[in-house]
């Protein structure tokens, strides 16, 4: 892998992310991958995905998200198939009174070589967007 690779791949999930692909974001996960977020860890297969993505991507623009943007990745090789690759995202609102907002937040993704390119198999959400924008007031408390 190089890390210009892994930039193609990385901009390709924001670009698909933007545009509310669920499909072809699907594709870019290993069938089966693990996530971590703040509450804890499970294994997710990328299809259950599917239904949560437009769901997701509704809740925020309701709320006033106008996009979702990499703002940097670096990539670590662990060998020639796997790669951890830190990345952070930028997350733009515009609820109207004094313009748009911005919040940034890290991920952190391990990143498989195989024979179907590149795929995610782990996806570590160091704060949960959700929880954030609960934080702010901007959502209900759950």
């Amino acid at each position: 892998m190089s890390e210009p690779a892994i930039r193609t791949f990385f901009e390709d999930f924001a670009q698909r992310n933007a545009s509310g692909d669920a499909e072809g974001l699907v594709r870019l996960y290993a069938a089966s991958f693990l996530m971590a977020r703040p509450n804890g860890v499970q294994v997710v297969k990328a299809a259950d995905l599917l239904p949560a993505i437009p769901k997701r991507k509704q809740l925020l623009a309701a709320i006033g998200c106008r996009s979702t943007t990499l703002a940097s990745l670096q990539e670590t090789k662990l060998d020639d198939r796997y790669s951890i690759v830190r990345t952070e995202w930028r997350w733009r609102f515009d609820r109207g009174g004094d313009g748009p907002e911005e919040i940034t937040l890290p991920s952190t993704f391990i990143v498989q070589q195989s024979g179907e390119g590149l795929q995610i198999v782990f996806y570590l959400a160091h704060e949960d967007i959700l929880a954030v924008l609960r934080e702010r007031g901007w959502l209900p408390a759950s």
